[in-house]
């Protein structure tokens, strides 16, 4: 068994959704409704039903909790209630960013234990909680090289993470609503489709590296 296995993450697969589902529909919820004169903040907390129920529906169909899209959806709730309530539209143009913030900071808090946070959530992709799977993915943790690259991996998700938040932030409350309302979750979009990528890569690169390493002659 390698070092390290390629993680099956699949960048691309959920892009489509994500850029018809938290892009286009919200900006063309908000068009159509500013247009036949509803208040903004209501159009927006109206824009805010897609991505919502997405997250929603994905939790309750996939029979999985996913931590994150559940953060991402009490998000857009809290931001709903308070753009409502404060009638400030900006905090309904959140959606990510502030699960991002956590997130990120979660694994770089995380880095100080013997198991990084990336370690559970990518054991939880590898292994689809079956048990020898998981008893496998567990043994890893004796091998030095495994953990160095769980926490290099985790340190990379909470950078960037941490990163996207506050750039969505800005996003939300810098940038004129009608640009905001794509380039929060815009920003949130490209930044997993980015360290995805990047993380496929370097499990990809590790893994070629142990096999060449064992190849060699000693």
């Amino acid at each position: 068994m390698s070092e390290t296995q390629p993680a099956a993450l699949g960048p691309y697969r959920f892009l489509p959704r994500s850029l018809v589902v938290d892009i286009a529909l919200p900006w063309l919820t908000l068009q159509i409704l500013e247009r036949y004169g509803v208040p903004t903040v209501w159009a927006l907390a109206a824009a805010a039903v897609f991505p919502g129920v997405s997250t929603l529906s994905a939790w309750l169909y996939g029979r999985r909790v996913e931590a994150i899209g559940i953060a991402v959806f009490v998000t857009i709730l809290l931001g709903i209630l308070m753009a409502l309530v404060s009638d400030e539209v900006r905090f309904g143009l959140l959606k990510a960013a502030p699960a991002f913030g956590l997130f990120g900071l979660a694994c770089l808090a995380s880095l100080a234990a013997s198991r990084p946070l990336m370690f559970f959530v990518a054991r939880h992709f590898q292994t689809g909680g079956d048990p020898r799977r998981t008893a496998e993915w567990n043994a890893r943790l004796a091998r030095p090289g495994f953990r160095h690259a769980m926490r290099v991996i985790t340190a990379v998700w909470g950078l960037v993470c941490v990163m996207e938040s506050l750039l969505g932030f800005a996003a939300a409350f810098l940038l004129p609503v009608h640009t905001a309302i794509v380039a929060e979750p815009a920003l949130g979009i490209s930044s997993i489709a980015g360290v995805l990528i990047w993380t496929t890569a370097y499990a990809r690169a590790r893994q070629a590296r142990a096999q060449a390493s064992a190849a060699s002659p000693s």
